[in-house]
């Protein structure tokens, strides 16, 4: 070491030395991969298991979550209701008639796993429809047999 060197430089090399490692060693043709750092199929196949179980869990964490939300947001709609019947209500007392928001839900949005019920009243209609169409088809189907008959003729 010269007089001219700074403490602080040198502090940072050895710190430099200790920590950056023998990357050469990795080349060598007698290097072993230490055994924590080695990868084999029963390793990853545990840590796909336990992936799918955290992913799982999320999914789990997050639909029990939005189902809360959506029985509190049923509980806030309730609580205005029942708060718009008394204004309703102190409003006619009043002599003032006014407006009042109406809260509501739109099924379609908040709850698209519905669409998917069908009644037995739609069947009906579905039925009906399919009737009415192809009685459509007939009907049109002995109107162009006609008309070719005639220009036959």
């Amino acid at each position: 070491m010269h007089s001219a060197e700074d403490p602080q430089e040198r502090k940072d090399i050895e710190i430099a030395k200790a920590t950056f490692g023998d990357f050469k060693l990795k080349l060598s043709s007698d290097y072993i991969v230490p055994e924590t750092q080695q990868v084999n199929f029963n390793k990853k196949r545990q840590q796909m298991v336990l992936l799918e179980g955290s992913i799982h869990k999320l999914k789990v964490d997050f639909n029990t979550k939005i189902q809360e939300l959506k029985v509190r947001k049923m509980d806030i709609i309730y609580r205005a209701e029942i708060l718009n019947e008394r204004l309703g209500q102190i409003n006619t007392e009043l002599g003032t008639p006014e407006e009042l928001f109406v809260p509501s839900i739109d099924t379609a949005v908040e709850q698209p796993q519905k669409l998917f019920n069908i009644t037995d009243k739609e069947i009906d209609e579905f039925r009906k429809e399919k009737v009415r169409r192809e009685q459509e088809a007939i009907d049109k189907a002995k109107g162009k047999s006609a008309s070719k008959k005639k220009k036959e003729q």
